[in-house]
Order: C-alpha cells, then structure tokens, then sequence
C-alpha cells in the first residue's frame, strides 16, 4: 500500500474506532441522546474523508499504471 493509501484507511479506522468507542462510553452512561454529540459528527467525517482519500488514491494509482503499461507496450502493438 501507498502513503495515501494508509493515511485513507487510518482515517476511515478512526472514525469507526471513534463511532463505536463513543457509542459504548453511551451505553455505560445515561446521556440525552436529543442532540447529536460532537464525537459522532467528528468520526462520520473521518471515515467521509478516509472513504474519499482512498477512492481518489486508487484512482490515480490506477491511471498511473495504465500509463506505465502503455509506454512499455511498442506502438506497432496498437497499429491493426
């Protein structure tokens, strides 16, 4: 995996780590649910930004790939 790669997943791994660690620090705790808490919206958006981060990451590997293949690939290859 790539630097990019990593940092997408961390942050997808945090913000559910965050969602599930907060949720059971609730579930000992009585506490009013009526609003929404800040670690709820703090871990949706990590695991918003890791999901985007790793989709964008892969797509350029992806591109840069392809690229790689085509420069090693002769242009008679190409040619009917």
């Amino acid at each position: 995996m790539k630097k990019d790669q990593v940092m997408g997943l961390l942050f997808l791994i945090i913000g559910i780590v965050l969602i599930y660690g907060y949720l059971g620090l609730q579930a000992m705790q009585d506490i009013d649910i009526a609003s929404i808490p800040v670690a709820i919206i703090i871990g949706a958006i990590a695991i918003i930004i890791g999901a985007i981060y790793l989709f964008i990451s892969i797509f350029f590997e992806q591109t840069d790939d392809m690229k790689k293949r085509k420069e090693e690939i002769p242009k008679e290859d190409f040619e009917p």
